[in-house]
């Protein structure tokens, strides 16, 4: 490639610093998955067993319920700003 067809060396350092954070979020997400099969096998456990619902395993599911959807919420902002944000420097490159 020649000199006049690189990216500038600031593009470059965003992109290896996109890079980091890309898989920083890939590996947060797979341990967030990996807690999300933890906890679905817990509420299967507990659907088997009906009597040992209580208010407390109600409130505890409720609590949990909530984190999850707010953990998906998060990740999927920061998906969508990662997406856009290399969308943008890939125009920028072309041109």
């Amino acid at each position: 490639m020649s000199e006049s067809n690189q990216p500038p060396l600031d593009d470059v350092a965003k992109r290896e610093q996109m890079s980091g954070d890309f898989l920083d979020l890939c590996d947060d997400f797979i341990k967030f998955s990996e807690e999300c099969a933890f906890l679905f096998d817990a509420f299967a456990a507990v659907t088997r067993e009906p009597e040992c619902i209580t208010e407390d395993t109600i409130e505890g599911i409720r609590h949990i319920n909530f984190w999850l959807k707010y953990q998906v919420i998060d990740y999927r902002e920061k998906i969508d700003r990662q997406r856009k944000y290399w969308t943008s420097l890939s125009r920028k490159q072309k041109g």
